[in-house]
């Protein structure tokens, strides 16, 4: 930018000198013809008088010797007194030929031409007057002058303001260069910021203290970092309240939180700690708090492989949800294949925790799909986003009825992925619900093989690999 602007300041010096150089010229052009022309006005009046009564009296000789005294005054190149039909009586130097003469207007004025001497070119300007004796033309005279001087003092006009152009182009250049990268510099460091801000990087702070217009953009965009360093920060927080998918749902429609839902498809999936009571008896707050962390922070990677969400923890129990608020097509194999998961990754947590001589738990889940409601409950001001609805009941009921290490299914998710994919299941019996008057039918899920077991064995390793001890 710095360049652009000495560019244009450069082109406009030039223009505006040249411009300035072409007007000095023709007004001294014009000023130096009129004194010429003024002056020799002066001496062909002069010489019309001295030479009306020669001309009268036929007297050349006197004709001459006016003539002769006339040229010998500096910048008259020649002079000549003419016949009333303009033919030369007398002459002396430079006059034009007999035609130029001949064409030229009776009143005084002027002709420009130019002739060679010694191999050089000589500019002239030649004058005519009439000579008169009541009103009559009775002869002319002529005077040629040097337009040289002329044409040097416009020579050395042009060449000055040339000059004084050059002069004036690299002062304006270095000038406008350095005024425009210190102008440009803060413009520069404003991108710089901007760039910044886009890649998300909002700690980007202004140091300088200007009390300009750029000073006062800077404090703004200082506030403005501030403000969304604070809103990423809030953003981030809220992740950890709450799953990424519904706070990167709730935050794209801040205008729109209201109470209320949805009805979707998706799949439900509950894991509970059995004998968690009797665990916690003998284990202090702290390692409670610890236990149920490590097992829980597991479970929520699996999850997220998986595109589900932990939708909350209740006590001793984990929610998950899958196919909301991001739609899933295959949410029901997702959140089966995330029960057996689970369950093969606790079998190795409590294998190594066994080793270290710690205490180990088994949980117990229950997976449903069907239609439920999904969107923002509770009240006006404070809710949470999570589901409802008889299908999410089936599955907190299952949970409950599987035994340790166990996983229950409904029918509906046993007919979506055992019949078509390689979980093996077998009938587990039928469930009681509260509110239903008919038992619900559950399977037991066996285990899984080919390639999703592969994928889980793969996937168990890389969870558990930054936590193993080295020797």
């Amino acid at each position: 930018m710095a360049y652009k602007l000495s560019l244009i300041f450069t082109v406009t010096v030039t223009c505006g000198m040249v411009l300035l150089g072409l007007v000095i010229a023709r007004d001294q052009t014009r000023l130096l013809e009129q004194q010429i022309t003024e002056s020799s006005t002066t001496l062909l009046k002069q010489m019309a008088e001295f030479t009306r009564d020669p001309l009268l009296t036929n007297d050349t000789l006197s004709l001459q010797i006016i003539v002769n005294n006339l040229i010998s005054q500096d910048n008259i190149l020649g002079a000549a007194v003419l016949s009333e039909d303009k033919h030369p009586l007398v002459s002396e130097g430079a006059i034009p030929s007999q035609t130029a003469i001949t064409t030229m207007p009776d009143i005084s004025r002027v002709l420009d031409w130019s002739y060679r001497e010694q191999r050089r070119k000589i500019a002239a300007m030649t004058f005519l007057m009439p000579i008169l004796t009541d009103d009559i033309i009775i002869g002319y005279v002529l005077i040629t002058f040097d337009r040289s001087l002329m044409e040097l003092a416009r020579s050395r006009t042009i060449n000055t303001v040339a000059s004084a152009t050059i002069l004036m182009v690299i002062l304006g250049f270095v000038i406008s260069l350095i005024l425009g990268k210190r102008l440009t510099r803060p413009i520069h460091r404003l991108i710089a910021a901007s760039r910044a801000i886009t890649a998300g990087d909002y700690k980007f702070r202004f140091e300088d203290k200007r009390k300009d217009e750029l000073g006062a953009l800077m404090s703004s965009m200082n506030e403005m970092t501030a403000g969304l360093l604070r809103k990423e920060q809030v953003e981030q927080i809220f992740s950890r309240y709450v799953s990424p998918k519904v706070a990167k749902e709730v935050l794209k429609n801040l205008s729109q939180v209201r109470l209320g839902g949805r009805h979707v498809n998706a799949s439900v999936l509950f894991a509970d700690i059995v004998g968690f009571t009797s665990i916690s008896e003998d284990l202090s707050p702290e390692e409670v708090n610890a236990l149920l962390n490590e097992y829980f922070s597991y479970i929520a990677q699996v999850a997220q492989y998986y595109s589900g969400h932990i939708d909350k923890y209740i006590g001793d129990c984990v929610m998950l949800v899958f196919g909301v608020p991001e739609e899933d097509s295959q949410h029901t194999a997702h959140a089966l294949y995330c029960a057996i998961m689970i369950r093969k990754l606790v079998a190795a947590i409590n294998e190594r925790r066994t080793a270290s001589g710690q205490k180990t738990v088994q949980f117990r889940i229950g997976v449903n799909s069907g239609f439920m409601l999904a969107g923002n409950m509770g009240a006006s001001d404070r809710m949470e986003y999570t589901v409802v609805g008889d299908a999410v009941n089936l599955a907190s009921r299952l949970s409950s009825a599987a035994g340790a290490g166990n996983i229950l299914i409904s029918e509906d998710v046993h007919d979506i992925v055992c019949g078509t994919s390689s979980v093996q299941c077998e009938e587990y019996g039928t469930i009681t619900l509260k509110g239903k008057k008919e038992p619900v039918k559950a399977y037991t899920v066996l285990d899984v093989s080919g390639q999703p077991l592969q994928m889980m064995t793969t996937l168990i390793d890389d969870i558990l690999a930054p936590h193993v001890e080295l020797p």
